[in-house]
């Protein structure tokens, strides 16, 4: 195999690789005798095929066969002799596939060199905290709340109320709808209506009506009242007060926890505790990220990796905008510019270089238990951890993603521990429901 090297710039690579067409043709011809023994075909007997025949309707798809396969061997074995790391999929061009050579030419930029990463002068805040008794009755009250049941309330409307109401809304000319009434469901401090609504609801009984005057956001879903000041006729027709269930052996049991309630409460710590566990993980990851990035800011990455890193930015994006939209009833806004990302995706890339550099430099190496507990804390959040649990194993997509987050996390805690690491104290609301 003869492998030629053409330095590009900085980081792009071109490679030009001729194999001897001979151990191109041996494969190929190989290929068509197996297939001439196994195939089944119409008018012949089974492995009775002439290799003409195979060749004639099975050629042309052997031979991309074999040029893959022989492309992905020696593409791998050129880049091992010159000592270069890919920094992503190279793009092939097949040359030639002659009797005397099997050419072809791959482009693809190469890793940063990095200089020694000296992680010893990095100063980083480690957020620390404990799930406490008080967090354990907060998460239970939750767990309540969302077995809730309802019944009919005889009495004006208050917080926490469900309500069942009627509505016209009437401006300059204007009646939605234009016949009859609209429907609404709310819950009285939820704010999934508007403000002026919801406080009109709260002291209303069923059966009582009120009119109220509203001012429409400018990017209202209807232009016809987008903007303006409109007047709001509202109609109570049921007021439906939630019940929570007491926190007893039957409650626990209703969680699949036997033992009663004290058992429960130790299952709700666990959960609770391997949340934050990896909550302050993904924070103590954030806060080495920010050092490295400080102290290696000035480090070239490949700008192929950058735009892609830009452009799948862009991607989520828009999927979280089209969801927001779908939802809000309001059209998609346009996407951002992969431009406009570019200063962020570079962050990130050369964050998840630095990261990998310092993994292969010091021969860190997965932790599969890591992956296993980190999967089961996204799953214990979940009304059926099992289906997540099979939901992620199913998705390769997913498994990696995770894999490539503890990973990275594992590298923040051996960077942690050679560092210089002040602890600072955080409570458990702080760390998993920042501003509420």
């Amino acid at each position: 195999m003869q492998v030629s090297v053409e330095k590009l710039d900085d980081f792009a690579r071109r490679l030009k690789i001729s194999v001897p067409g001979e151990r191109y043709h041996q494969v190929v011809h190989a290929r068509i005798r197996e297939l001439s023994k196994t195939v089944s075909l119409n008018g012949f007997r089974q492995g009775k095929v002439p290799a003409m025949v195979i060749e004639k309707r099975y050629g042309q798809q052997i031979r991309d066969e074999v040029a893959n396969t022989l492309i992905r061997e020696t593409l791998a074995e050129a880049v091992q002799q010159e000592n270069l790391r890919p920094a992503q999929t190279p793009s092939v061009v097949k040359d030639a596939e002659g009797a005397n050579e099997f050419a072809y030419t791959a482009t693809f930029d190469v890793l940063p060199e990095f200089p020694e990463i000296d992680v010893t002068d990095l100063v980083i805040e480690r957020e620390v905290a404990q799930a406490t008794d008080a967090d354990i009755d907060r998460m239970i009250d939750t767990l309540r709340r969302q077995r809730m049941s309802f019944r009919p309330a005889d009495r004006p409307a208050i917080a926490g109320d469900f309500i069942a109401f009627e509505f016209v809304i009437s401006a300059d000319g204007v009646r939605i709808p234009e016949e009859g009434k609209e429907r609404g469901l709310t819950a009285i401090g939820q704010k999934a209506v508007m403000p002026e609504i919801e406080d009109a609801l709260v002291g209303m009984s069923a059966g009582e009506e009120k009119s109220i005057t509203a001012e429409f956001p400018a990017d209202y879903r209807d232009e016809r009242i987008a903007g303006k000041s409109a007047t709001i006729e509202l109609s109570v027709t049921r007021i439906n007060e939630g019940v929570l269930p007491e926190v007893d052996d039957r409650f626990a049991a209703s969680f699949n926890i036997s033992g009663g309630v004290d058992a429960f409460r130790r299952e709700v710590r666990q959960n609770l505790e391997r949340e934050l566990g990896q909550a302050l993980s993904g924070r103590l990851r954030g806060a080495v990220v920010e050092q490295l990035l400080k102290k290696y800011n000035d480090l070239a990455v490949p700008n192929s990796l950058v735009t892609s890193e830009a452009e799948a930015m862009q991607r989520q994006a828009v999927a979280e905008m089209t969801e927001r939209a779908t939802q809000a009833g309001q059209p998609v806004p346009p996407p951002p510019a992969v431009e406009s990302l570019r200063d962020l995706a570079r962050r990130r890339v050369l964050a998840g270089l630095l990261l990998n550099e310092i993994a292969m430099r010091n021969s860190l190496r997965l932790d599969d238990s890591k992956v296993r507990l980190a999967l089961s804390a996204i799953a214990s959040t979940y009304e059926d951890p099992s289906e997540v649990v099979t939901m992620y194993q199913q998705d390769q997509r997913l498994m990696n993603s995770l894999r490539a987050r503890v990973m990275d996390e594992q590298v923040a805690e051996w960077v942690a521990q050679r560092a210089k690491v002040t602890e600072v104290e955080r409570s458990f609301k702080e760390i998993l429901q920042p501003g509420s």
